[in-house]
């Protein structure tokens, strides 16, 4: 068994006889033993034919079946995939786990690589906005990890939670430091009579002639309660853990829930320290009891999310994906960080990003840019019948007195091994947006090559894996400039375990960011020396 794997509960073996989990590459051929002929082949909720699937979701399909055992021809769904074998008398289940060989030929590798796209993932849709949920194809990606909470749980945690803050609003409750026992002084004008009227100095304020005002006597508030601060952020907890739910009512019912909840609790203020006291950490304050069960169970719902290491326990379809996470990936590394994100029927996100008006903490200070994923460029041309292309992403970098348009396609392909009739296809293609939409640069974006070594077409035991070296992204960079000299394409690779700041080094080459001067730099003119 691989180091460190804990498999899920269900997907454990039952039996010390029960076969090894088989670790497959994608897009290649697996083949099921039977204990008779499988009169039905079932991988979820979608039964499996002798035939290619037609539709964008790309199932699995049957090559052969006989007695023996079912040859199944795999496509670039990953991870956990349970096929569901019905006989005459009864069905079983055997799992398959593919990994996305296009990463790497290596499966440990190819697995690091897929989870580092899965934790980048949250990040990104807290920082954009996005429009309905994941596609279809997508959606598996939350759970690839994790095994998703269930209603029941998050309900019961919930019950709890409303317990506590009953608890929590019943504990005594005095005047801030420095001001109990102390009232306000407040004059109210008019004929309106308030709460604590001070009849004393009413009766003063009348004698010099200011009827009908009233003086009050505001008593100062109470403090909130100590446990507010832990038990919104168990609700907090509560509302993230719901997202992970399987799509449905139940679970926008339940985040509804939640989130009414977490909207009724006051916001708690910062009680500002007493002079000649320092704030201690948040770790040495006092807590209540109710404070420390709020710890506990806020603790215990972010352990139902905790990825566990080893073997993904979910599926995804890694094309969607890798399209997904590199039209983001290029998108923040052009600083366009700002919008809204929506899907279309297709499953593909659509909507325009804008650099942030202030630059954030992780992000250069470029040049402005807006980035548009998916937009549909419609045109009439010669005839009555009208046109429409649809580049992956268009961003438009704005300079000093002038813009540069930039066109991006991403491919979830080995570019380097398509024959040559595939090359022209993607450089034909890539010329008709950058025609189109007048860019300067035409950029196609690939998992790069890998100069591992080809591992056993057939599954291979978990025991034997290792992870080795990521690929170099040196020699995967290829320009081409047009004739003219007006226009290039560009080949360039992005994958997950790049150094962090890759993709914005080869742009800064490309000349598409600013490079960030050094020390040794001269100032600008005008500026300070």
């Amino acid at each position: 068994m691989w180091p460190g794997f804990s498999p899920d509960p269900a997907a454990a073996p039952s039996s010390p006889g029960t076969p090894a989990v088989r670790i497959v590459a994608e897009e290649r051929t697996v083949f099921l033993p039977t204990r008779e002929l499988a009169l039905e082949v079932w991988l979820g909720e979608q039964r499996l034919s002798f035939f290619v699937n037609g539709n964008r979701d790309r199932v699995p399909h049957i090559e052969q079946l006989t007695a023996s055992g079912v040859s199944i021809r795999l496509t670039d769904w990953v991870g956990r995939l349970p096929f569901r074998l019905v006989y005459e008398r009864g069905e079983e289940v055997q799992d398959v786990v593919v990994y996305p060989a296009k990463l790497s030929r290596t499966p440990k590798t190819a697995f690091a690589a897929l989870a580092r796209m899965v934790a980048e993932l949250p990040e990104l849709q807290r920082r954009l906005h996005f429009g309905g949920d994941l596609p279809e194809a997508l959606s598996g990606v939350q759970t690839l990890w994790a095994v998703p909470p269930s209603r029941e749980a998050l309900l019961s945690v919930a019950g709890e939670a409303q317990r506590l803050w009953q608890l929590a609003r019943r504990q005594p409750r005095p005047a801030p430091p420095g001001q109990a026992g102390r009232a306000r002084e407040r004059r109210v004008l008019g004929g309106q009579v308030p709460d604590r009227v001070d009849w004393n100095r009413t009766l003063d304020l009348w004698g010099r002639g200011e009827f009908p005002h009233h003086v009050a006597l505001d008593l100062p508030a109470p403090q909130l309660p100590p446990a507010l601060g832990p038990l919104r952020e168990l609700w907090q907890a509560l509302e993230t853990a719901a997202a992970h739910l399987p799509p449905g009512t139940e679970r926008d019912e339940l985040q509804r829930r939640f989130a009414r909840a977490l909207a009724a609790f006051p916001r708690p203020e910062p009680v500002p320290a007493a002079r000649g006291t320092s704030a201690l950490p948040p770790a040495s304050l006092p807590r209540d009891p109710v404070s420390r069960r709020a710890a506990q169970l806020t603790a215990e719902v972010r352990a139902l999310l905790r990825p566990t290491s080893g073997l993904p326990g979910g599926r995804v379809r890694m094309a969607e994906l890798y399209e997904f996470w590199a039209q983001i990936t290029l998108a923040r590394a052009l600083g366009a960080v700002q919008g809204e994100l929506s899907t279309t029927a297709d499953g593909l996100y659509t909507g325009t990003l804008r650099s942030e008006d202030a630059p954030d903490a992780g992000l250069p200070a470029g040049p402005g840019a807006t980035v548009s994923l998916n937009p549909r460029l419609a045109f009439g041309g010669i005839g009555l019948s009208a046109q429409t292309l649809q580049p992956d992403l268009l961003a438009v970098l704005e300079r000093r007195g002038s813009s540069e348009v930039v066109v991006a396609d991403v491919k979830y392909r080995p570019l380097d091994r398509l024959s040559s009739d595939h090359q022209r296809e993607v450089n034909d293609q890539l010329l008709r947006y950058m025609g189109l939409t007048h860019a300067a640069t035409g950029l196609v974006l690939w998992p790069g090559s890998d100069p591992e070594g080809e591992p056993d077409p057939d599954s291979a035991p978990a025991s034997d894996l290792h992870l080795a070296g990521g690929p170099s992204p040196a020699t995967d960079r290829r320009v081409s400039v047009l004739p003219g000299g007006r226009a290039r394409l560009v080949r360039l690779r992005l994958h997950p375990l790049d150094p962090p700041d890759q993709l914005r080094d080869d742009l800064r080459d490309l000349g598409l960011l600013p490079h960030e001067p050094s020390i040794s730099d001269p100032p600008p003119p005008g500026g300070p020396t």
